[in-house]
């Protein structure tokens, strides 16, 4: 029969490559576009943790200025004032005007126990929105959408000699601004949906159009995004919801670039096996052999290093294209390996300083606590604040502002151990997780650290800038969990650095805990308690 002829095998067996080739080669390809947008979706999921933290400190931040507000006391008397005997409101917000005008909100409001509005009667809506959010939740941060757009509102109640006067409430628009912000920080896309409506957004070349979603995809402008929607707690529910993603095109833009090469490579590879096949009848057995090896390794996923050979006849011309196949697609695997790296870190750093973020701290930590715990060692965390940075940035521009915090960085790698770690926390704050034997060398290098940035001078165009910071530090006790541990030394640390700002700043403040462990004797000139 003719298929029993070796001309016939050769041709069959070829063709069977061919096919088997074609397929190995599609669905590499294939596979490595699902490779991609797998980690792609995962990074979305890690930057939407991240982005819900984000907000969560963004409303524990006006919460705090609300508080802030509430537990000044010349503003108790004046609520006093005004809601006990009666008094003329304009005092009030004259007074507020003037304390707390300093205040990163964009709207204020002072309302008395009856809801009538003292301060910022022009935001009706929002004190609507205030009074509905207290009657069924109390105070605390929530998002509602008024006339001005998306908000984000912290409530707290206003206490004079036991008697609850009032309540105050600060908010901050989540504008066009806020968006870019947090795309230089993500590198993804925001979109904020109203109606089933794209009412805002960062990609420039969309306006109001509707929001086609399924299956966490959006679909604008022909343009596929993957999404996923940011959690705004509120009591509005006829407010935005906000989506974060990023675009299929960009992810898989360095794929699509090679998409051409690898089709050429693929014809080229094919029709060099037609060719060996057509050419070769005799003592093609151990080559073939060869081949049929190699394409087995690609099928289980090897990609082996092959060496070309001076060409002598057909097969070693098919040895080469295979070399050069396993090459470009070895240099493939290369590339997503290293846009992998380049997306994993950038998931714990932050872009403008270089060090560890948030997110970060709560992965190293346990690690941390672990090895310490099988040492005579603490874990220590210094948190450390930029005195009056927002007078830098009114000052001399936030560019300038960002020179600052670079080269406080700067000081910062300085001056630390390679044992320590350095995060940026947001804003102008600043973390040192760090080891130590005792909290005398915590305190010193804290002081250190100080001394260094008080006499450091940052030059921006022909000015010089000076910069103090304060710092309060706190340490590792057996708490429990790792995650509560790490929540109380925050907290703790975040009550020394308050002390050390209403002390004077500049300075460094041990937590409560701390301080009283020390003995008198052991006097550290750097340690203050309020």
């Amino acid at each position: 029969m003719l298929i029993q002829s070796y001309r016939a095998r050769l041709i069959l067996y070829i063709l069977l490559l061919i096919v088997f080739l074609s397929g190995t080669l599609v669905y590499s390809y294939r596979y490595i576009h699902q490779v991609i947008l797998d980690e792609a979706d995962n990074h979305l999921v890690r930057l939407k943790q991240l982005l819900n933290g984000h907000l969560n400190e963004e409303r524990n931040e006006l919460q705090r200025y609300a508080a802030i507000v509430a537990q000044d006391l010349r503003l108790k008397e004046y609520m006093y004032v005004v809601t006990g005997i009666g008094g003329d409101s304009k005092p009030l917000g004259e007074l507020y005007d003037r304390e707390f005008g300093w205040l990163p909100i964009d709207h204020k409001l002072i309302m008395d126990n009856d809801y009538q509005v003292l301060v910022g009667e022009e935001h009706d809506d929002l004190a609507a929105a205030v009074q509905q959010y207290t009657d069924t939740r109390g105070v605390g941060p929530f998002y509602y959408q008024g006339k001005s757009g998306l908000e984000v509102v912290a409530v707290t109640t206003i206490q004079y000699r036991d008697h609850v006067m009032g309540r105050v409430a600060v908010s901050r628009l989540l504008n066009q601004e806020w968006f870019d912000k947090n795309k230089q920080t993500t590198e993804g896309e925001f979109f904020l949906i109203g109606n089933n409506e794209i009412i805002m957004t960062t990609v420039k070349t969309i306006g109001h159009s509707q929001f086609d979603f399924d299956n966490n995809k959006l679909m604008t402008d022909s343009i596929p995004y993957r999404i996923y929607q940011i959690d705004l707690p509120g009591n509005n529910t006829e407010k935005p919801t906000l989506w974060f993603g990023f675009s299929e095109r960009d992810i898989i833009a360095k794929l699509e670039k090679h998409r051409s090469f690898m089709q050429g490579l693929i014809g080229v590879g094919l029709a060099g096996v037609l060719l060996l096949g057509l050419a070769i009848l005799r003592n093609f057995s151990r080559p073939l052999k060869h081949i049929k090896k190699l394409t087995h390794q690609v099928a289980v996923g090897k990609l082996p290093v092959l060496e070309k050979h001076k060409v002598k006849n057909e097969f070693d011309e098919l040895n080469n294209h295979f070399a050069d196949m396993l090459k470009a697609l070895r240099e493939q695997k290369n590339e997503i390996e290293i846009t992998q790296n380049k997306l994993e870190q950038s998931a714990i750093t932050d872009s403008l300083t270089g060090l560890y973020n948030r997110r970060y701290l709560q992965e190293v930590f346990p690690k941390l606590l672990a090895q310490t715990g099988r040492e005579e060692l603490s874990v220590y965390v210094t948190l450390l604040d930029l005195d009056l940075f927002k007078n830098i940035n009114d000052t001399y521009g936030h560019i300038a502002g960002d020179q600052c915090l670079i080269s406080f960085s700067e000081q910062l790698r300085h001056e630390s151990r390679v044992s320590d770690y350095l995060f940026r926390i947001g804003g102008e704050e600043f973390l040192i997780l760090s080891v130590h034997k005792n909290i005398m060398e915590a305190a010193n290098f804290a002081d250190k650290l100080r001394l260094t940035i008080e006499n450091t001078q940052v030059r921006y165009t022909d000015q010089i800038i000076n910069m103090t910071v304060s710092a309060g530090i706190s340490c590792a006790g057996k708490h429990g969990s790792a995650e509560k541990t790490l929540e109380l030394m925050l907290s703790q640390a975040d009550e020394a650095l308050y002390k050390a700002k209403n002390a004077g700043r500049n300075r460094v403040c041990l937590s409560t805990v701390l301080y009283e462990d020390f003995s008198e004797s052991q006097n550290l000139n750097v340690v203050i308690k309020s």
